[in-house]
């Protein structure tokens, strides 16, 4: 099953000859003719424009009439049609419980499915050698995925729950294990770090300051036990769950809170404090959601569409009597989680008002969270919790430019931008879902139509069906 598997992710990620989905642009130039550009630094249309791509880059964006085009040029007719950046998953895992950090093939499958969803960025949080390499064949156009960025291991003084029979990671109790594992993961070319559990106060300070030292930011979790003073006033860089904020927060050395008011102040005083701090937030709501999915009708999550993408070995556990959430909270519980929910939607609009950058992550290969399908349900969700349709792309593209540092290349359809492109056949403006209404996706200036991206995830769910 692993030599097909790869075989069908390499039709369409393959760098070298024979790629199945990349249609080639004469004389490396491409235009998209009479398209409406949309804009995610501020909300606006620009319509009728043609946007020249030659190379990796787009070369010049202009309204049709002002433009003439180079000879040879591959024209795509732009027309009824709405052109936006490719998306960022800020939070995405290519190893995990049911996929070995060396699984090559797997994780191929899930760089497919991310590009095919129209993810050409994504942010793993969580790095090993192998992430690394992969890393850097994508950067070295070894392979054809979307550009990744990588924390290392998790900083944490014990593992909360188990990560699983591949991984096996450290924990770091002391001020020195600490920095010298900031210091390791410097000099192996992670781009953050990644807190994930409980740190004593000294050793926590010490993963800021060394990070600091050494041009890192920290992104990830928060250790609850020290709670959203230490987050906060440490500035760490992004907290990667609006669930966090329950047990650093809301739940910190006290009872769950239940009356609105209450919960409406503290909503606002503490996104106003993270705004302060300077801190990003992806609220990552759908992970969340489908604990409470899972715990009420397993059957019915795992017979969605999408879960005939995943190899079967690599989800296996997701199913009973494995399901972790089925095993650990019985239906009981459901309504405490519902609460809970509600109170981190109450806090992504807070966050939203108070001015706080928000991003796009889905944390896939958590138990049914499927990688690059996951950003439509978090779409979904960031819109069900109060923000706009802009807000949401926004988030998935621009914001997270910003906070990569990285707007002079990517997350608006500018000349000079890398031209990681997505054509839509409706307004995304209107409603969220149209941001995942392609007729084809554009990495670094390859073009990838609709109708071989979804060939190839025909064949890859045939492979998996039939083993």
């Amino acid at each position: 099953m692993m030599r097909l598997l790869k075989h069908l992710s390499l039709a369409l990620l393959s760098a070298t000859g024979g790629t199945a989905a990349a249609t080639g642009s004469a004389g490396g130039c491409t235009a998209f003719t009479g398209v409406t550009v949309v804009s995610t630094d501020i909300e606006r249309l620009l319509p009728d424009q043609t946007v020249l791509v030659r190379g990796e880059h787009i070369d010049r964006v202009s309204p049709t009439g002002d433009i003439r085009l180079p000879k040879p040029c591959t024209i795509i007719d732009g027309r009824n049609h709405f052109l936006i950046p490719g998306l960022v998953d800020s939070h995405a895992h290519l190893y995990g419980p049911g996929v070995r950090p060396d699984d090559r093939h797997t994780q191929e499958v899930i760089l497919s499915l991310l590009l095919a969803n129209g993810v050409t960025t994504a942010i793993n949080m969580l790095g090993s050698p192998e992430i690394l390499k992969l890393r850097d064949d994508l950067a070295r156009g070894q392979l054809v995925g979307p550009k990744l960025y990588s924390t290392g291991i998790f900083f944490e003084s014990e593992h909360a729950y188990t990560l699983g029979p591949f991984i096996h990671l450290p924990t770091f109790s002391t001020v020195q294990e600490v920095r010298d594992e900031v210091i390791a993961e410097k000099r192996a070319g992670y781009d953050f770090l990644k807190v994930h559990g409980d740190l004593s106060e000294d050793a926590y300070r010490a993963l800021l300051e060394t990070a600091r030292e050494q041009g890192l930011r920290v992104v990830g979790h928060t250790p609850s036990n020290l709670g959203i003073d230490a987050v906060l006033d440490g500035h760490q860089a992004l907290i990667v769950h609006a669930e966090e904020y329950l047990y650093s927060y809301f739940q910190f050395q006290r009872d769950f809170p239940t009356d609105p008011v209450e919960i409406d102040r503290m909503v606002k005083e503490v996104a106003t404090r993270t705004k302060q701090a300077g801190t990003f937030v992806s609220p990552t709501l759908y992970v969340f959601r489908q604990i409470i999915s899972q715990i009420a009708d397993i059957d019915a999550v795992l017979e969605r569409p999408e879960m005939r993408y995943m190899p079967s070995e690599s989800t296996s556990a997701w199913r009973p009597p494995d399901n972790p959430y089925v095993k650990r909270w019985p239906l009981e519980k459901i309504l405490k989680l519902r609460g809970q929910f509600l109170i981190m939607q109450k806090l992504t609009r807070g966050l939203r008002d108070a001015g706080v950058p928000l991003l796009v992550g889905t944390d896939d290969l958590v138990p049914s969270v499927i990688p690059g399908f996951a950003m439509k349900n978090e779409f979904e969700e960031l819109y069900g919790a109060g923000l706009t349709p802009f807000e949401v792309l926004q988030a998935a593209t621009y914001n997270a430019a910003v906070f990569l540092g990285k707007t002079a290349e990517s997350g608006t359809v500018v000349s000079g931008r890398y031209a990681d492109l997505i054509l839509l056949s409706a307004n995304p403006l209107d409603d969220v879902e149209n941001a995942f209404r392609q007729d084809g996706v554009m990495l670094h200036g390859r073009w990838f139509p609709e109708s071989e991206l979804q060939s190839t995830l025909a064949r890859m769910a045939n492979a998996t069906t039939k083993h």
